[in-house]
């Protein structure tokens, strides 16, 4: 999930196909996804010379945002016109001057992509997804959503999908601080297919991939609604930000794990997410002191969820494994306490696990004493 670090970093219709959303009533969860694959088709009509017409690809909803997203990724300025004249190069089969859009992987894997889309469209993407997150919440939460989701072929390669906050204007996307817009999911199909070669295993990748995205959505709008979430947002200092990042991503990525291996951590990744443990515990003891610089806590906050890898993505993987043993010691309804309690309480629940069992790595009682407050 890309998340607005509140004060210290400020990010910068034309005809689709639309599969209607299904609505999930699990008591007060009402949630409708609307599934979007015109920019997608797009895409892939304007590779086959279909799509005369540049700006027609460039303008859709979702095609906006991936690339405005990329830009920001690669640290480089958004150009209309520059991702324009990517998408006519794309177009022309000619070289790509800088790829920051992922254009290269695109024209790599437009078959497999096309096989995935038609496999995708035939299917209740909506409903599976809502059914799988639901139970990650409190019976008692009333959530209402209805969440934008887009289906892209094109983007940064560190980002298989993400969540943004926009505002529309003149058919421009503007990403603003989260409650402020829509909350609006992309999907980027070429991660998928990209490594795995059969149609099945890159759908329940992607279908891993949306639930997870979902979660991050619709636990957006669930903090909107909740007094004892919007109390920990307003908190000015950054290690309230990565704390809320790492049970964020934490669960998120439990989601994805239980779709994709039955919910079981191997043993290296068990490893690795030990030691991400402690680099969190690390970074979140240099954010909570008062001299910290607004140049040093971006840096920490955006490397623990933006680093391209499992292993360098310290917040996101320590959140994990923080999920993972409050899911299997103490069971769900304590995770999903987590949510209704918020992030100290998240972090209170996994450091009396790692009290008790040797082999987990604890947080200073510093960093506790902290989100306690």
């Amino acid at each position: 999930m890309i998340k607005k670090l509140t004060s210290w970093i400020f990010f910068v219709g034309l005809a689709f196909i639309s599969i209607p959303g299904l609505v999930v009533s699990q008591d007060q969860f009402n949630v409708t996804l609307r599934l979007d694959f015109s920019s997608v088709d797009a895409l892939i009509e304007l590779s086959e010379g279909r799509i005369a017409n540049i700006d027609r690809v460039a303008e859709l909803k979702g095609n906006q945002i991936a690339a405005a997203t990329s830009a920001l990724l690669a640290r480089e300025p958004y150009s209309t016109k520059n991702f324009s004249r990517e998408l006519e190069r794309f177009r022309n089969g000619a070289s790509l001057s800088n790829d920051i859009y992922g254009l290269s992987s695109s024209s790599t894997y437009l078959q497999q992509i096309k096989e995935l889309v038609k496999e995708s469209k035939r299917r209740n993407l909506d409903r599976k997804v809502l059914s799988t997150i639901a139970p990650f919440f409190p019976s008692t939460a009333r959530i209402n959503a209805f969440i934008p989701v887009y289906f892209v072929a094109l983007g940064n390669e560190n980002a298989a999908a993400f969540v943004r906050s926009v505002v529309w204007k003149d058919n421009m996307p503007y990403f603003v601080r989260d409650g402020e817009g829509e909350l609006t999911i992309v999907v980027n199909l070429t991660r998928s297919v990209q490594y795995l070669g059969n149609v099945e295993y890159q759908f329940v990748d992607m279908l891993s991939t949306l639930a997870h995205e979902s979660f991050h959505a619709v636990f957006g709008v669930y903090q909107q609604s909740s007094p004892a979430w919007q109390a920990i947002n307003a908190r000015p200092e950054p290690a309230w930000i990565l704390a809320e990042l790492a049970q964020n991503e934490g669960m998120a990525y439990l989601i994805s794990l239980q779709q994709r291996s039955g919910g079981q951590l191997s043993p290296e990744r068990l490893v690795t997410a030990r030691q991400s443990v402690i680099a969190l515990g690390a970074a979140l003891t240099e954010l909570a002191s008062p001299d910290i610089t607004h140049r040093r806590a971006t840096e920490l906050i955006m490397n623990s969820n933006l680093s391209g890898s499992f292993e360098k993505n310290y917040g996101a993987t320590a959140g994990l494994m923080m999920a993972y043993m409050i899911d299997a010691k103490l069971g769900r309804n304590a995770l999903t306490e987590t949510l209704l309690y918020g992030s100290g309480d998240f972090f209170v629940k996994y450091q009396q696990l790692a009290e008790q069992n040797g082999d987990l790595p604890k947080f200073d009682p510093v960093v506790i004493t902290f989100l306690q407050k």
